[in-house]
Formats: C-alpha cells, sequence, structure tokens
C-alpha cells in the first residue's frame, strides 16, 4: 500500500536544482572570503594606530564594506532555496 515514490513522499524531500545549490555554497565562499578580508583590515588599522598613533581611515572603511558584505553573502546563502 505504502509506494515509496508516491506524490506525497517524493514532495516531502527538499530537492534543490544544481544551479540554487552553486549559488549557495558561492555565496558561502565569497560571505567567508569579505570576513576574513574584514578581519585583515581590521587588524592592519589596529597594527597601524598603535605603531603611529594615527587612525588608519582607508583600512577601516575597507573593514566596514568587506564586513557588511560578508554578512549579506552570507545571509543570500542562509536564505536561498
Amino acid at each position: 500500500m505504502n509506494n515509496p515514490t508516491s506524490p506525497a513522499r517524493s514532495s516531502a524531500r527538499s530537492s534543490a536544482s544544481p544551479v540554487a545549490t552553486a549559488i549557495r555554497y558561492l555565496s558561502i565562499a565569497v560571505g567567508s572570503a569579505c570576513l576574513l578580508l574584514a578581519a585583515i583590515c581590521f587588524a592592519i588599522a589596529c597594527q597601524v594606530f598603535i605603531q603611529t598613533g594615527v587612525f588608519a581611515q582607508s583600512y577601516a572603511m575597507v573593514c566596514l564594506i568587506s564586513a557588511a558584505l560578508g554578512c549579506l553573502a552570507l545571509t543570500l546563502a542562509r536564505t536561498w532555496k
């Protein structure tokens, strides 16, 4: 009576298309790379400030922008179906 290929059973499984899966993994990779860049820029800005006492505004701006883009990319990866 229970047919494993019945529509009720196959619709319960979520099958994502290969393109959606590729976009999701690419978003994870890009988001992680952006957050890594943000961490590196933050470390450089802190190092410049410690050594010279001058705030490295360019590194801080790159840090903020890449952190925002990284968070957006990871949010896209989480919500993309």
